[in-house]
């Protein structure tokens, strides 16, 4: 077809160009639409229908072999003998589309000594997270490149694992799950300047846990850390915990901090994903992470109203950090032009890089266009705000070093900038 000669008139094209710039710029409000990254109606929150997952022993009488996924945070969704000593495992999300975050967590023992093979097949995603074991649940130790095999389309990856009577727990993370954010808390409590409180509860009925750390009773500013918007992601909970430890913790720049601030600390925005081992949703489906524009979610909800008592009383916002995990270390920012003549995060991120040199810090500015935690607290507060990326097997060392010197510099730089 020529453009040129629609409805018979030449200059047709240019008049619709024309209105269609005009409106793209009478447009005062940021696009909505996902990044390039989210699948298909990641930012449509309302609830989404999701399977919950049958809590069970997979028990092989005959070979004397068992599975669980009978626990928080377990999750497998079937098993199956394929010969002797060798086992196939199903797992599944708990809805799709979804990101890929194929959670695997399960317990296994055996009557006697062996040597078994599984083959875990993942549907609606591929392998992401590297197997670790634990005897315990405290240490877990990653299995040797020899034991795991990777299927080239990474829709499965075999595992080898040596059972006995004794119980071996394999996941794709550490199992930080909600009652060890408990016993967490609890202990943090006990100190004088740390103050629990639950907002809420999730849509299945968990508590959402608030901790707030000061000394000071009319605080200058406040910090506000939020985590665990997706379950599995538990390197940024190691992170988020060191950090806040940090703050927490006897020191001089810690003491004279508290003294003048005030940080409120959301650990585990959804416990409910946590609890049933989900790849990325809550237990209404949806991506928590996108929902900080319709607020569809509970646990959204609860966690907007609260921080808002700060804006409705006219309370400052030094910044506000959301901790998550990823393939590799990143510090997602924002545009500098959205806060002209603050050096605020160039600063931070520097006094980072300075203190760790050999620690590869990648900052990723970004604009307005997706419905983040991070945006929200920037277009609420005009703060600063981060969404804090820890790389999944980044070194378990090396991850609370970084939150140590993160936590530090923040504080400095919150002290310098309001004297």
């Amino acid at each position: 077809m020529d453009l040129l000669n629609v409805n018979g008139s030449p200059y047709f094209f240019f008049i619709l160009l024309f209105i269609g710039v005009a409106l793209i710029g009478c447009s005062t409000s940021p696009s909505l639409e996902p990044q390039s990254y989210d699948p298909p109606g990641a930012t449509d929150t309302r609830d989404k229908e999701i399977a919950f997952q049958s809590r069970s022993v997979f028990a092989f009488q005959q070979e004397g072999v068992f599975f669980s996924n009978d626990f928080e945070g377990g999750r497998l969704l079937e098993v199956e003998k394929e010969a002797n000593g060798i086992y196939s495992g199903q797992i599944t999300p708990e809805n799709h589309p979804i990101n890929n975050s194929a959670w695997f967590a399960f317990n296994a023992w055996a009557r006697q000594s062996m040597t078994i093979h599984i083959t875990l097949r993942y549907s609606n995603g591929k392998h992401r997270y590297w197997p670790k074991t634990s005897t315990d649940r405290v240490y877990w130790i990653p299995l040797d490149s020899s034991q795991v095999i990777v299927a080239e389309d990474e829709r499965s990856a075999t595992f080898e694992l040596n059972l006995g009577p004794d119980t071996l727990w394999i996941a794709g993370q550490e199992l930080i799950t909600n009652d060890v954010f408990d016993r967490w808390q609890q202990k943090l409590t006990k100190l004088p300047y740390i103050r629990h409180q639950v907002l809420g509860e999730s849509r299945a009925g968990r508590p959402i846990h608030m901790l707030e750390l000061t000394e000071s009773e009319k605080p200058e500013a406040y910090l506000l850390v939020i985590g665990r918007q997706h379950p599995p992601e538990i390197a940024g909970s190691i992170g988020l915990t060191s950090f806040i430890e940090t703050i927490a913790a006897d020191s001089e720049l810690a003491n004279a901090f508290r003294k003048r601030f005030a940080v409120w600390a959301i650990p585990v925005v959804n416990p409910d994903g946590v609890a049933e081992g989900h790849w990325r949703h809550n237990t209404g489906g949806i991506d928590l992470n996108r929902d900080w524009h319709a607020f569809n979610q509970p646990e959204t909800r609860l966690v907007r109203d609260h921080f808002l008592q700060l804006k409705q009383n006219n309370q400052s916002v030094i910044a506000a950090i959301d901790f998550h995990a990823t393939r590799y270390d990143i510090m997602y920012t924002l545009d500098r032009n959205l806060l002209p003549g603050d050096d605020f995060t160039d600063t931070w991120l520097d006094a980072i890089r300075t203190q760790i040199p050999t620690y590869n810090l990648i900052d990723e500015p970004g604009g307005l266009g997706s419905p983040i935690s991070k945006n929200w607290f920037y277009e609420t507060f005009n703060a600063p705000a981060f969404t804090y990326e820890v790389g999944d097997e980044t070194d378990r060392d090396l991850i609370e070093e970084v939150a140590v010197t993160a936590a530090n510099a923040m504080m400095e730089l919150a002290l310098d900038t309001t004297r």
